[in-house]
């Protein structure tokens, strides 16, 4: 990966494992996710001090938690290092298609975001958790069966819209960085994460 700014006053959390998760043994997942779930209560009090805000698992507390990383969250241009790996990863595709994606990807989150995007990732998943007795952390193995195979995954959630009721689970660092995405074009406010946890939520039966 390519950043401009390198320069950290973050004090980041390094994986031990930094190789692609659809490429993980079952004990390398296993080693990630205790890796992971070890580190949830560090980084929540590392990110409140950073951030000064107060971190008590609320739900409400889900919002000025956003509100403040909206205001801290740090775009920078994407080097052309970069760009013209992804060029180079979609060779023979449409010409259309490889100008839309590479527009898109003119613009990303400076490393130190997205270190800051993961903790916060982290908190969030912590509050549905200790909020909702029935949702819990977990991960599975099967990478046939989605793109999130050895992530750490919020799971219990059903949802009974499907007749059988269907068993969903979710990334909350893939989840929270999408709604980060949102600064790209302005999109974003406050209540983004609030929003995304009642949308859950409505899958949660305790």
């Amino acid at each position: 990966m390519y950043w401009q700014k390198k320069k950290l006053d973050y004090d980041i959390l390094i994986p031990p494992i930094t190789k692609p998760f659809e490429t993980f043994s079952l004990n390398e997942a296993e080693d990630y996710f205790n890796w992971f779930t070890s580190n949830l209560d560090k980084r929540t009090f590392y990110l409140e001090k950073y951030s000064n805000t107060r971190l008590d698992y609320s739900v409400d507390s889900l919002i000025e938690i956003w509100s403040w990383f909206l205001k801290v969250a740090d775009i920078e241009k994407t080097p052309k290092e970069k760009l013209d790996e992804i060029k180079v990863q979609l060779k023979g595709k449409p010409k259309d298609f490889i100008n839309n994606i590479i527009q898109e990807q003119l613009e990303q989150f400076t490393l130190e975001t997205e270190y800051v995007i993961r903790d916060l990732a982290m908190y969030f998943g912590e509050v549905i958790v200790k909020n909702n007795a029935s949702i819990y952390w977990g991960y599975h193995t099967d990478i046939k069966k989605d793109s999130f195979a050895n992530r750490p995954l919020l799971m219990g959630f059903e949802d009974r819209d499907f007749d059988p009721l269907f068993k969903a689970s979710f990334d909350p660092v893939f989840t929270v960085r999408g709604i980060a995405c949102n600064l790209f074009d302005n999109s974003h406010n406050k209540n983004d994460l609030v929003d995304m946890y009642k949308k859950w939520q409505r899958m949660i039966f305790n």
